[in-house]
This record gives structure tokens, sequence and C-alpha cells, in this order.
């Protein structure tokens, strides 16, 4: 096993961040060099008016990175990560007088998802040094492996983008990895909160009758697909037609169990590379306008996303 050597910025991130709860990171004891380098750079901001009063709030972010030498090669890397992880902090909007409870505890729910989430990212990478450890010591000094690149090595990396409407707060995780093969694989997942308490929400929060609006996106889902599938000379030759799989229609009806994305324009649900067509189609993605969504759902529902009953 590897020696574990942390970099000051890993002792400097574990302090309190901005008045909230520091992450609590447990390193990989397989990786050999480990960064946790500090972000400044700020991901949104805004003000959320909860039952006790307003308050602001700012998202940041900051990222681990790390490196797993081969054992024979303490110079040979053979893995590498990187995930950007966001944090939250709230203060008194201007004109309160105070910072609500609310507030602090919906930044505390939100960090402490996240600290899981981060948690389980460094265990993966663990999982995936011990991949290329064992693949290095079989095949990794064969003339032809590609181990005999120094270029080549095990990648996995994670980016967030961000929405909000001040009422539901959308994070978007875009995963890359790479562990040899013809192509890497990236996706993207995503997960919203109520800014006003921190708690998730899912679609079947935003309903009352979930079977029928999963039954009305479903028919939108295969209407848009059909459109999709027209014959090569009714679109324009530079926008060829996806070739979507025999039982493509089946997989689209179980579109809850997929991504599931909140923004501007409506609700987007997100097919990933090999779910309903071949890799070369790419990630299929349905918008799904809110004026479709709006008959369907509850007064939270409506509130959350704005919209008027």
């Amino acid at each position: 096993m590897k020696k574990l050597r942390i970099l000051p910025a890993l002792l400097a991130l574990l302090t309190v961040i901005a008045g909230c709860k520091a992450p609590a990171v447990t390193v990989p004891e397989s990786a050999n060099r480990v960064d946790m380098a500090r972000k400044g750079d700020l991901a949104i901001s805004g003000t959320v008016s909860g039952r006790e009063g307003r308050w602001a709030y700012r998202v940041t972010t900051y990222t681990v990175t790390g490196e797993h030498c081969a054992q024979d090669d303490p110079l040979h890397v053979i893995t590498r990560h990187s995930y950007q992880m966001p944090t939250m902090t709230v203060v008194r909007s201007e004109g309160e007088k105070r910072l609500p409870d609310g507030a602090a505890q919906a930044a505390e729910q939100f960090n402490a998802y996240f600290e899981e989430e981060l948690q389980q990212e460094v265990a993966w990478f663990d999982e995936m040094a011990a991949a290329a450890d064992e693949d290095y010591r079989v095949v990794g000094h064969q003339r032809d492996s590609a181990w005999q690149d120094r270029e080549f090595c095990f990648i996995e990396q994670a980016t967030l983008d961000f929405w909000s409407n001040g009422s539901l707060l959308c994070v978007t995780t875009t995963r890359y990895s790479f562990t040899g093969g013809a192509h890497p694989n990236t996706w993207r997942a995503g997960v919203t909160f109520d800014l006003r308490t921190g708690k998730t929400v899912t679609v079947a929060d935003l309903t009352d009758d979930v079977s029928t609006l999963e039954s009305a996106v479903e028919q939108e889902l295969l209407r848009q697909a059909t459109e999709r599938l027209k014959e090569p000379e009714e679109i324009p030759v530079d926008e060829a037609p996806p070739v979507y799989y025999d039982d493509y229609a089946e997989t689209l009806g179980n579109w809850m169990e997929r991504t599931v994305l909140f923004g501007e324009q409506g609700m987007t649900v997100i097919f990933g590379f090999y779910d309903i067509a071949p890799h070369s189609a790419g990630e299929q993605c349905f918008l799904i306008p809110y004026r479709l969504l709006a008959p369907y759902l509850n007064d939270y529902g409506a509130e959350a996303l704005g919209l008027e009953r």
C-alpha cells in the first residue's frame, strides 16, 4: 500500500469554511497524492424567502484531485481524479434584523448531502486505483500494453452546473470516466433542492397524481422521439436522425428513473449513452415544457416552479 501524502491545501480546507461545517473527508488509502484546493469562484447566489424571513445564499466550489502511481514505479501515474464539489453559505439579507434559523438548516442539509457524495466519490477513486493496480500488474509491462505510454492512465472527473429560480436549486454533475477502450464514458446526473428547507425535491413531490403526470410525460417523450425518427429526406442533411434500439419506447416509459433537470424553459429528461440508442447517437435529451406539466402539479409544485395556477 502506498504511503499517503496529503498536501497543505487539505489541512487548510478542513478548517471551518465561511461559517459552515467543513466537509468531513476521508481520502483514499491507495492514493499517494491528494489535493483539495478551495476555490473561491462564485457558482451561484441569490435571495430566498422562507417562512421566517429572507436571506441570501452563496454557492462556491472546491475541487478534490488525486493521483495514484504504479507500485513499482512511483513516478508513473496510472490513475487521476478530479471532483468539483459545492458548499453553500447563508447570510442575513439587507433590511433583515436576523438570519432565520431555517436558513442555516437549509445550508446544513445542502452541505451534508454533498459531504456524503464526496465520501462516495473518494471511495470510488480507491476502487478505480485498485483496478488500475491489477491491470498494470497483469499487462502493464507487456510491449503492446497501453500502459507503455506514460500519458495513459485511468481518469475520473466530475464538474458542476447550477440553475435556480429562487425557490429551487438544481445541481447538475457531468461525469467523465476513462479506463481504456475505444472512447471515454460521459453522463450527467442531477439533484434539485428546495432553497427554503435544503431538502431534495423529486418530480413526485410536485404532484398529487404521479401516475397521470408520468403518463403525460411519457406520451410527450414518445411524440418527440417519433419526430426525431423521421425519414432522412424530411430533415436537413447535417441532422441525421438517431437510430433507436427496438425497446426504446419501453425505456422512455421509465423516464422517472433517469436524470431529470429543471431549467428556465421546462423539465429536461436525459437518457444517457446506450440507454435508447448506440454511443454514436450521443446523449438523448427531451425538454418537457412547463405548460405541459402545469395541469398535473400540486400547489407546492406550481409555487416551487414559479408557475401561475
